[in-house]
């Protein structure tokens, strides 16, 4: 099944770098998405957009509020700790028969309407860490008035 998909990400005009024991690479949309093939299970397919956001220590409380936020939400996707990053994944079992151009593009849409949800989600998480700091000053400024 791997050199099936491989046709068809090829047919849909990805342009493939082989990653060294990953995989092989892509880039859609300015997003950089990965094609695990498993040697274990050919009826396995999963894309995964690798290395999203370094979880580090300022950013890890939001990053995993937005993480459970995806993976209660968004269909399909899951997002996931590996390493130091974030991951979003789509898996499925492939029964054959599938039209595997059709699925992929599927499969790439959906994880990049799953990275658009987490961007904004982060985003709109950081502007309201924003503005309880601006109500703590605030509210530090009027202690000191009295």
């Amino acid at each position: 099944m791997k050199e099936q998909v491989l046709n068809a990400l090829q047919a849909l005009g990805f342009q493939l770098e082989e990653m060294e024991d990953l995989g092989y690479g892509f880039r859609y949309e300015g997003i950089d998405y990965l094609y695990m093939p498993n040697d274990n299970d050919d009826d396995f397919l999963s894309i995964s957009v690798p290395g999203l956001v370094e979880i580090t220590e300022e950013n890890a409380a939001t990053t995993y509020q937005v993480m459970d936020r995806i993976n209660a939400t968004v269909k399909y996707v899951k997002a996931n700790k590996m390493g130091r990053g974030m991951w979003m994944f789509y898996e499925r079992e492939l029964f054959g028969g599938e039209d595997l151009e059709i699925l992929i593009t599927r499969m790439v849409l959906h994880l990049e309407s799953a990275v658009n949800f987490f961007r904004n989600a982060l985003e709109r998480s950081m502007d309201d860490d924003e503005e309880s700091e601006d109500n703590v000053d605030t509210n530090e400024n009027n202690d000191d008035d009295e």
